[in-house]
């Protein structure tokens, strides 16, 4: 009896291990699949930042190292020194020594905003910069360098082109007037801040203003040199601009500037000549030959006037006899009026 419920079982068993054969073969297949998102990381699941640190057997050798050196601090605080040393000191080597960061005059680039600083001048007024760390390069520095021999720079953008390249665009102060001198024939620029700059083709757009300084008689190169002193210029530019506004009807023939007497005259094309002095008061002196000319009918153009003296503070002195003005100015100012 025992012998056949065994025997019965057996075969039971065989039966059910071949009816279920198919489906653990399935079973085994669908385990072996790899799957994109797990049970538990959705894609809707985002770990926190600590979940990596705090899987043992992920970082265990990490943490084994930390610990280490966390119980032999004492033991390797000079080792610890002098790892940080010499990091330190490699950065600041190649920071600043290295080859690798130092200014290369093959890769500056030096552009302009307008046509009158000479771009060779430039490139040959910052040579000291050439093969010095990138990193120690000023702005203030390089504008000084440059307005050494161009004093008509007024501003420097500098872009560091790393890692031993520099892009340096210059602005130039704003041309004022076409400049000329008493018996030459060279013509200039004048600046904003009374800056000579060579120029050969007059620009329409500005007037012209004759310079009466003996000292550039004995000087045989001028460019880049001033012209007139910063303080003067202003008061120069200043009677232009108020007279232009006072005046917007009247022709202007041109200016000129005499830098002993510290005098402007202005020239119309009517022929009558307008004496300032450069002064605070410029303003008030304009204003009072507006006045004048609104009292007496327009004389500014009225084509019989030589002169008019503005100089003296309260009083207008005006002058019609052709012959006494030319007089009258040539004592005072030389040759300019033969």
């Amino acid at each position: 009896m025992d012998f056949t419920r065994r025997l019965r079982n057996s075969i039971q068993r065989i039966a059910r291990y071949w009816k279920n054969r198919k489906f653990r073969k399935e079973t085994a297949l669908e385990k072996k699949k790899r799957y994109l998102f797990s049970a538990k990381k959705s894609p809707e699941w985002h770990p926190s930042l600590f979940t990596f640190f705090r899987e043992k057997k992920r970082f265990y050798y990490f943490n084994t190292i930390i610990n280490v050196l966390d119980q032999n601090k004492d033991r390797f605080r000079l080792s610890f020194l002098l790892i940080g040393t010499f990091l330190i000191v490699s950065s600041l080597y190649i920071l600043f020594f290295s080859p690798y960061f130092r200014v290369s005059p093959s890769k500056v680039i030096i552009e302009r905003f307008d046509s009158i600083t000479d771009i060779n001048i430039a490139y040959k007024s910052i040579e000291d910069i050439y093969s010095t760390s990138i990193f120690s390069v000023k702005t203030d520095e390089v504008l000084e360098a440059l307005t050494a021999l161009q004093k008509n720079i007024k501003h420097v953008e500098i872009s560091k082109l790393f890692p031993n390249g520099l892009k340096i665009i210059i602005e130039s102060y704003t041309p004022q007037f076409f400049v000329r001198f008493p018996n030459s024939e060279k013509s200039y620029i004048i600046t904003s801040n009374g800056i000579l700059v060579y120029q050969k083709i007059h620009d329409t757009n500005l007037h012209f203003l004759d310079l009466v300084d003996p000292s550039f008689a004995e000087m045989s190169f001028i460019d880049y040199k001033e012209g007139v002193g910063e303080e003067f210029m202003s008061f120069i530019l200043a009677s232009r601009d108020i007279f232009k506004t006072t005046f917007p009807a009247v022709n202007i023939a041109k200016f000129t500037y005499f830098k002993s007497e510290r005098e402007v005259h202005i020239a119309l094309e009517s022929g009558l000549i307008v004496l300032l002095r450069t002064a605070s008061d410029i303003n008030n002196q304009i204003l009072s030959l507006k006045i004048y000319n609104d009292k007496n009918k327009d004389f500014i153009n009225s084509w019989d006037m030589q002169y008019i003296d503005m100089r003296v503070p309260g009083k207008i002195f005006i002058c019609k006899n052709k012959i006494l003005c030319k007089s009258n100015l040539r004592r005072i100012y030389g040759e300019y009026y033969k």
